[in-house]
């Protein structure tokens, strides 16, 4: 009777500290998450995967994970965990969009394209997947087929600015500036949401320049940047022509604007000191 009370009491209490131990790690889990997710949700993509990492045979853990590594352009492991995470959630499309382009964004084109390929068979209506299929294509310089897909997009939804700017840069890829120019001009007339023709612009200021009209490529600069005083890519355009027209001085005030509107910008704070000379 003895043995038995005692080989009872020690069975009891060894249930108790596995079950302990269970909750402990349960909770353990969902702190990981729900810190990680967190981290996420405020881009602090590093944070979150030191933090995810500490649960990552979770399923949530791996998706999250894999889309945070994605968005470090750490592209091999975002293929890893995005991997696991498409098993566990194989209907979630974004999940396989983003492990296509994951290849692309390592500079594997071709495989990007066959993955998009496959997928657009799979989900012949998603703008994503297509769309994903033409950047693809044009990364790969496969322009008519590329612009072919976005068109195929536009004549469904004429408004799809986004697609419609990717016309215009493809069309410039392919050095056919004059037929750019007036795509750009086209989307402009359209008056798309602000974001769209500030980018219309920057995008035609681009191809007038490579095209030398410089005075020209000027204003459509300046008209960004009265759309948006923190433009820096029209700054940086406009002190690329004004170097192009030997105008230093003038060049020299546009990069110390951009440097207003952007501290930190690189591309700014090199053209400066290579202007050191002027001053």
């Amino acid at each position: 009777m003895k043995y038995t009370l005692r080989h009872e009491r020690l069975s009891g209490v060894l249930f108790v500290t596995i079950l302990l131990l269970f909750l402990h790690g349960a909770r353990a889990q969902t702190d990981c998450l729900e810190k990680g997710r967190q981290f996420f949700g405020g881009k602090n993509y590093k944070q979150a995967v030191m933090t995810l990492s500490k649960c990552e045979n979770n399923p949530d853990a791996q998706r999250l994970l894999g889309l945070a590594y994605y968005e470090l352009n750490y592209m091999s492991d975002a293929r890893e965990y995005l991997d696991k995470a498409m098993k566990a959630f194989p209907e979630e499309i974004g999940l396989k969009e983003k492990h296509a382009m994951s290849f692309a964004r390592n500079r594997q084109f071709r495989r990007a394209v066959e993955e998009f390929r496959r997928l657009a068979k799979t989900y012949p209506k998603n703008r994503d997947i297509k769309r994903g299929l033409a950047l693809s294509l044009g990364w790969n310089r496969d322009y008519d087929e590329a612009i072919g897909v976005y068109n195929k997009i536009l004549k469904k939804d004429p408004e799809d600015f986004e697609s419609w700017i990717q016309v215009g840069v493809l069309t410039s890829w392919d050095k056919r500036f004059s037929e750019a120019a007036k795509i750009y001009k086209d989307i402009i007339a359209a008056n798309p949401p602000r974001e769209y023709e500030l980018d219309a612009r920057v995008h035609l200021g681009e191809v007038l320049s490579w095209m030398k009209k410089f005075d020209a490529a000027v204003a459509e600069y300046d008209k960004a940047i009265a759309l948006d005083p923190k433009a820096v890519k029209a700054y940086l355009g406009k002190g690329r022509v004004l170097e192009w027209q030997g105008k230093y001085k003038g060049a020299i005030i546009v990069y110390e604007r951009a440097l207003q509107a952007d501290s930190g910008n690189k591309d700014a704070r090199a053209r400066l000191q290579q202007l050191m000379w002027v001053r």
